[in-house]
């Protein structure tokens, strides 16, 4: 089973891969490892950032149905 990771985590691997595959120092077959953990970590990230997005819209649709009945007390 894997372990869930945060945003965070994921950002700073996918950072980390990237040096490292650009720095060309990687043997071929390593280097294919590392891309394809590059994309599912951007695949990853990504999925949270619209978890994240669907939250933030739900809250400012509550929020915004809740202020003229604010406004009128």
């Amino acid at each position: 089973m894997k372990k869930k990771i945060t945003f965070e985590e994921g950002m700073r691997e996918l950072e980390e891969l990237t040096q490292a595959l650009e720095s060309g120092q990687m043997p071929l077959e390593e280097s294919f490892k590392a891309y394809e953990r590059a994309i599912a970590l951007r695949d990853s990230l990504n999925a949270l950032l619209d978890e994240g997005d669907k939250r933030i819209r739900l809250l400012t649709e509550s929020g915004e149905s809740a202020l003229p009945e604010e406004e009128n007390a």
